[in-house]
């Protein structure tokens, strides 16, 4: 789990506070402030792992982001000289903390290159840059720990009709668009059973299963079927029913709230404990009620073991979040939640839950535009 981040000359970010971080993290507040900025911080490592496990390249277009070349991410009012940093801070066994530095590649614009790696690990500090041959345990173990991570983004894929037979990822996940989610569903009976935490229902623990329930849970009514697993078939097609009958229809005739919810949740269900989970409004076309089942279930992930990353702009996500603070059926305290605002001056504030699932520190503008609506509304029909 990443306990701590700080930023340096990374886009809109020359020189960072640290961001602290818990189990289930929730990043919200003014559009353009750093919100995104922050997450690439954490994907663009990821990627650039599984690209080299020796962290001497830093990946700046790949599956998980496509960010443009060095001059789109350094950021603008930073001397060239000055290299990108990123320092993180970490709750595991082997690695303390990490600090990585890059420079500019002055060949190749859409890569950066290591100028210098330090890693902490047992109290000791140990330092990589360019020129080192071999590849240290501890900077494997990094690589490693930083390959575990599942995105799906705010742009994923509406309703398909039908979708390539592929084989699944090396590290099994959905894909930032939602991709990949026919091929696990059709592969379910491969896949491990879902955690005791998130199961549902009196049917089985597999991860079709568990995906339906989870479907109709929160958008109350649903049911999946999968055809073409057959040997012959080079396709796979998904059919969606909003209830639990014996009809089956095409995706796009359901409603986009059923394909644009269907990632999340199996993101949720195949992520292991030691894994980390970064979503992107999550809320996109769903009603209130079925944003706040969205937030317990996320809630119910974390519980799991599985370090939660969410960008919203939902009033219903963020009481969704203090509700599961106090709900006894989830195993998740107010001190596991953090909520960083990103307010209009780029000084991110994070924000306390208490016991009470209140916010003491309440910033001016948070989540406050219903009140001012109503006070118009008052105001104008006098």
């Amino acid at each position: 789990m990443i306990k701590e981040l700080q930023i340096q000359n990374f886009k809109c970010f020359q020189n960072s506070n640290p961001f602290s971080f818990s189990k289930l993290n929730l990043l919200t507040g003014i559009n353009g402030r750093g919100k995104s900025s922050l997450l690439q911080t954490i994907l663009i490592l990821s990627q650039s792992a599984w690209k080299n496990a020796d962290m001497k390249r830093l990946i700046i277009n790949d599956e998980l982001l496509q960010l443009g070349n060095f001059d789109d991410i350094k950021n603008s009012e930073t001397p060239r000289e000055k290299n990108i940093q990123f320092n993180l801070k970490f709750d595991t066994v082997f690695i303390d903390e990490a600090t990585f530095q890059y420079k500019e590649n002055e060949s190749d614009a859409l890569l950066a290159e290591l100028f210098q790696l330090a890693i902490k690990s047992k109290g000791e500090i140990i330092l990589y840059d360019k020129n080192t041959k071999d590849q240290n345990d501890n900077v494997l173990l990094l690589s490693e720990l930083l390959k575990k991570f599942h995105f799906v983004s705010a742009d994923r894929l509406g309703p398909i009709k039908y979708v390539d037979k592929t084989n699944l990822p090396e590290f099994i996940h959905v894909g930032t668009t939602g991709e990949h989610c026919v091929n696990i569903l059709a592969n379910s009976d491969n896949l491990p059973l879902v955690h005791e935490n998130l199961y549902l229902g009196q049917d089985s623990k597999s991860v079709i299963q568990q995906t339906e329930e989870w479907l109709n849970y929160i958008l109350e009514g649903a049911k999946i079927e999968i055809f073409g697993r057959e040997k012959q078939s080079s396709v796979l097609s998904l059919l969606l029913n909003s209830k639990k009958n014996s009809y089956s229809y095409k995706p796009n005739n359901v409603g986009f709230g059923y394909s644009y919810i269907l990632p999340l949740i199996l993101t949720g269900l195949i992520a292991k404990s030691g894994e980390t989970i970064i979503v992107e409004n999550p809320e996109a076309h769903l009603h209130p009620r079925a944003q706040s089942k969205i937030t317990e279930f996320f809630a119910k992930v974390a519980s799991c073991g599985v370090q939660v990353f969410i960008e919203s702009h939902s009033e219903h996500i963020l009481n969704g979040l203090r509700v599961c603070a106090l709900n006894p059926d989830i195993m998740i305290s107010n001190t596991d939640i953090s909520i960083t605002y990103f307010n209009e001056g780029f000084t991110p504030q994070t924000l306390i839950v208490d016991e009470k699932g209140k916010i003491a520190n309440w910033p001016e503008g948070f989540f406050d535009q219903q009140e001012i609506d109503l006070s118009n509304i008052f105001k104008f029909s006098r």
